[in-house]
C-alpha cells in the first residue's frame, strides 16, 4: 500500500565507478554545508574551490543527474522513488487523464479519486518536488557553469520539462525567484503566461548554445546523463519538440505566438523528433539503471490498475498494443485474455474484488517523450492552417505506426484501415459502474481518417490516437485531455469536491498545498489573484481556454 511520505530528499545508493564515487564525495560535503541555508549557500565564496568543482565535469554531472532523476521520480532506493511517483504522477495525471484505475481509497473522506483535494496532504509532493530537488541542482549547475555552457544548456532543457509539468498542475507559481525553502525566502508567485514565455526563451538560448558542441560531437555529459548519454544533437531535438508541445498548449489562448514558436521549432536546423530512436526515455547510464516505478506501484502496493476509459478504447479498438501495456485480469470468473479496468471515484466497499483487475506492464524505461507525440502534434497544427511539413493526415498515420513500432507490435496498416471499431461498453462485474452501449458517456470515435467531416471531428480524432500514443504520461494526457476535451473520458462516479469541481468538465488543475499558506501567504495569495479564480480543481488554468 501507499507508504506515509516525508518532504525531504532521499539518499541514493548506486554501483558507482570512479568517477561517480569522487562526484558524490564533493556532492556531499557540499550539499551538508549548505542546504541550511540556500541564499548563503547561493553567495559564500568559500563554499568549493572552482577548479575542483568543474574539473572533469565531476561536480556539475553529479547535480544533473539529479535533476533527470527528479523529472519523473526514479531515484533513490527501496521505495523512495516509487512513493514520490505515486503522488508527483500517478495519483495526478495518470488518473486525471485517464490512463489508471486505482483498487485503493486512502480517505474515507474521499481523496484524489474523488476530487477531495483538502482531506489529504499529497500536493505538497508535486509542489516542493520542483523546488527541492530541480530548482535547487539547476541554480548549482548556472552558478558554476560559466565556463561550460553547454551544460548549462542541457540543465535550462531539463528545468523547462520540469517546470512546465508544475506550472500545467497548480497555474502560477513562485519562478523567477525562488530558493530552496519557499517560506523563508518569501517567493513572489508569477503569471503563466510570462512563466511560458521563459520557457521559449530558455529553450531557444539552450538549442543556440548546444550546437557548436554538437557540430564537433561533443559528449562531456556521457558519464551523467540517463536520458541522451550526452549526445548533444539528441538534445537539440528534444528542445525542438518541447518547443512543439508548449506551443501547442498556447493554441487556444495566444494561436499567433502558438503558430509562431511551433513553426519555428519544425524550421530549425536540427529539427524535431523523426524516430524512435529520439525518443527522451530514462534508459540509465554507465551501469546505472531505473526500476520503473508502474511495477511497485501495480504489482507491489496491488493499487494500480488499468483504467475502465483506456480498456473501453483499446478494447473497442483491438489494439495491439495493450498486451504491451498491461496483464490480462487474474479474476477466476474471466476467460483467458480478458482485460478489466476500474472507473475513477467509486464507491469501493471491498477493494480486494478490484485487485484481479489488469495490472500494469512495467518492462520499458520511463518515458519522458516519444516521437510518436511529436507527428500528433503536427498533425494538429497543420489542421490549424500551420506549417509543419506534411499534410493532416500523413502526419497523423505516422504519428500511428511510430507507436507501433515503439512498442513493438505490428499491424498498424489495418489498424489505421479500420472504420467499425469504436470504444466498447465497460462492465463492472463487481460493483455498479458499468456504461452501456447507447451511452451517452461511451465514445463512439473511430479509426480510420475521414477527410471529409468537420475539423473538430480531425481533431478528436488526432487527439484520441495521441493520448493512446503518449501512454503512460498521464500529465500530458491531463493537459492535453483539458486543453482541447479530448479523448472523451468517463466521469468519476463519487464527486467529493463540494461542488468546486464538476463531475462532467473534470478536474482542471491542483490546489497549492497548506504548507504555502503557513509558510508563503501573502504570496500564495497574490497566487490565486493571477490564477484569476478559487483556489480549487475547478478554476481554469491560463491556457485552459476552449470551452468544452
Amino acid at each position: 500500500m501507499m507508504k506515509t511520505y516525508f518532504n525531504k530528499t532521499e539518499n541514493r545508493r548506486f554501483s558507482w565507478n570512479i568517477v561517480q564515487l569522487i562526484s558524490l564525495g564533493i556532492i556531499s560535503v557540499f550539499l551538508c554545508s549548505c542546504t541550511k541555508n540556500f541564499e548563503k549557500y547561493n553567495t559564500d565564496p568559500n563554499a568549493l574551490p572552482a577548479d575542483r568543482i568543474n574539473q572533469d565535469n565531476v561536480y556539475l554531472g553529479g547535480f544533473f543527474r539529479q535533476m533527470e532523476e527528479s523529472v519523473f521520480p526514479v531515484g533513490g532506493t527501496g521505495t523512495n522513488a516509487a512513493n514520490a511517483y505515486q503522488l508527483v504522477e500517478n495519483l495526478v495525471g495518470d488518473i486525471f487523464g485517464g490512463y489508471h484505475g486505482m483498487a485503493n481509497r486512502w480517505n474515507a473522506a474521499g481523496d484524489h479519486t474523488t476530487y477531495n483535494f483538502n482531506a489529504v496532504t499529497w500536493n505538497s509532493v508535486p509542489f516542493n518536488q520542483y523546488y527541492t530537488n530541480i530548482v535547487r541542482n539547476y541554480d548549482t549547475i548556472a552558478r558554476y557553469a560559466a565556463a561550460s555552457p553547454d551544460i548549462l544548456a542541457v540543465a535550462k532543457i531539463i528545468k523547462v520539462q520540469a517546470a512546465h509539468r508544475t506550472v500545467d498542475m497548480f497555474g502560477p507559481i513562485p519562478y523567477f525567484k525562488t530558493g530552496t525553502v519557499l517560506g523563508q525566502l518569501g517567493s513572489p508567485y508569477d503569471p503563466m503566461d510570462k512563466i511560458y514565455q521563459s520557457f521559449f526563451t530558455d529553450l531557444d538560448s539552450a538549442v543556440v548554445a548546444l550546437k557548436p558542441f554538437a557540430e564537433i560531437g561533443a559528449t562531456p555529459l556521457r558519464y551523467f546523463d540517463a536520458v541522451y548519454r550526452g549526445n548533444y544533437r539528441q538534445w537539440i531535438r528534444f528542445a525542438n519538440s518541447l518547443k512543439l508541445r508548449l506551443a501547442m498548449r498556447m493554441a487556444y489562448v495566444d494561436p499567433v505566438n502558438a503558430r509562431k514558436y511551433a513553426e519555428e521549432a519544425i524550421q530549425d536546423s536540427y529539427g524535431v523528433m523523426m524516430d524512435n530512436s529520439d525518443n527522451a526515455t530514462m534508459q540509465g547510464v554507465e551501469g546505472i539503471t531505473y526500476n520503473n516505478p508502474l511495477q511497485t506501484l501495480s504489482e507491489a502496493y496491488n493499487e494500480t490498475r488499468l483504467s475502465a476509459i483506456m480498456e473501453s478504447y483499446l478494447t473497442g479498438y483491438a489494439d495491439p498494443r495493450l498486451p504491451r501495456l498491461f496483464m490480462p485480469s487474474t479474476r477466476a470468473a474471466d476467460p483467458a485474455g480478458r482485460y478489466r479496468g476500474i472507473r475513477l471515484g467509486i464507491n469501493m466497499p471491498d477493494n480486494s474484488l478490484y485487485r484481479p483487475f489488469s495490472v500494469l506492464r512495467s518492462d520499458f524505461n520511463v518515458i519522458w517523450m516519444p516521437a510518436a507525440e511529436v507527428y500528433f502534434l503536427r498533425a494538429e497544427g497543420t489542421l490549424r492552417g500551420w506549417n509543419m511539413g506534411g499534410t493532416v493526415q500523413e502526419l497523423y498515420e505516422t504519428g500511428v505506426r511510430m507507436s507501433f513500432a515503439q512498442w513493438g507490435v505490428s499491424g498498424a496498416d489495418s489498424y489505421l484501415q479500420n472504420s467499425d471499431r469504436r470504444p466498447a461498453p465497460y462492465q463492472d462485474p463487481v460493483g455498479s459502474n458499468s456504461i452501456g452501449a447507447g451511452s451517452q458517456l461511451l465514445p463512439t470515435m473511430t479509426i480510420r481518417w475521414e477527410e471529409g467531416v468537420s475539423d473538430e471531428l480531425k481533431l478528436e480524432r488526432i487527439i484520441t490516437q495521441k493520448w493512446i500514443a503518449m501512454y503512460p504520461n498521464g500529465q500530458e494526457a491531463w493537459s492535453e485531455f483539458r486543453r482541447t476535451g479530448y479523448p472523451k473520458l468517463f466521469p468519476i462516479v463519487v464527486n467529493q469536491s463540494n461542488g468546486t469541481v464538476s463531475s462532467s468538465i473534470q478536474v482542471r488543475r491542483l490546489p497549492y498545498p497548506a504548507s504555502e499558506y503557513q509558510l508563503n501567504q501573502a504570496n500564495v495569495t497574490r497566487g490565486i489573484v493571477l490564477l484569476g479564480g478559487p483556489d480549487h480543481g475547478g478554476t481554469r488554468l491560463w491556457w485552459d481556454r476552449k470551452q468544452n
